[in-house]
């Protein structure tokens, strides 16, 4: 957090999930626009779009660290952004001694 507001990011990859996984639940069309529509509104929200060469990385780091495609992919992006801090109920993300997870039901909303 810098001057009171909190800056985050996600990548491409991580949207496109939540947006199968939404469909998969049976949500419309209409509901999936709103979700990525909504993502516009969040000013401080980077979104990190991942390379071929980034996804290759990622490969690497699935067997460094011994996580999911996923999770390599979410640390290739960190890397990129030089971020070694992530909030995600994603307790793989341990496995990586880099970073620091913190579980979202224990981060304190600041407003």
């Amino acid at each position: 957090m810098r001057k009171g507001h909190v800056e985050a990011a996600t990548t491409d990859f991580i949207i496109d999930s939540v947006v199968l996984v939404m469909e998969r639940e049976g949500k419309k069309p209409s509901d999936l626009s709103l979700f990525l529509s909504s993502l516009l509104g969040y000013r401080s929200l980077q979104i990190q779009y991942l390379s071929v060469y980034d996804r290759i990385e990622a490969t690497t780091h699935m067997e460094s660290f011994k996580v999911d495609f996923d999770d390599s992919t979410t640390y290739q992006a960190m890397k990129n952004l030089k971020a070694n801090q992530v909030i995600s109920f994603d307790k793989d993300l341990d496995k990586i001694p880099s970073i620091k997870r913190f579980d979202p039901k224990q981060v304190k909303k600041k407003v």
